[in-house]
């Protein structure tokens, strides 16, 4: 599961570069408002949850919490984050269902 969850990171980044730099779409974060809320706050509050991930997994690196597991841990709080300060969108239940999975497959290979 730790190896879906690196694939999906890089397969997610690289569409974002593409839609980005290749497309050159106006609305790279559509997948996280669906029109739901406007796009520069969706975009704000996707790089905010982002930035906070990516920083608790550099500090968690840090102290010594090994990559699987801060990778794991910390990807589950960005999944949870996603739920409150975006609306509810299936792009956003799917990393929430893979950090589930992928909690679970920790705890499977821990005990």
């Amino acid at each position: 599961m730790f190896t879906i969850l690196l694939i999906v990171i890089a397969l997610v980044h690289l569409d974002l570069e593409y839609r980005v730099w290749i497309a050159k779409k106006d609305d790279v974060f559509a997948k996280y408002h669906g029109g739901k809320i406007p796009a520069l706050a969706a975009a704000k509050w996707a790089y905010l949850a982002k930035a906070l991930w990516l920083t608790t997994l550099i500090f968690t690196q840090y102290f010594g919490v090994d990559f699987r597991s801060a990778v794991v841990f910390t990807f589950a709080g960005y999944a949870i984050l996603l739920q409150f300060v975006l609306p509810f969108r299936l792009y956003n239940l799917a990393n929430l269902l893979l950090a589930v999975a992928c909690l679970i497959d920790w705890w499977i290979h821990r005990a």
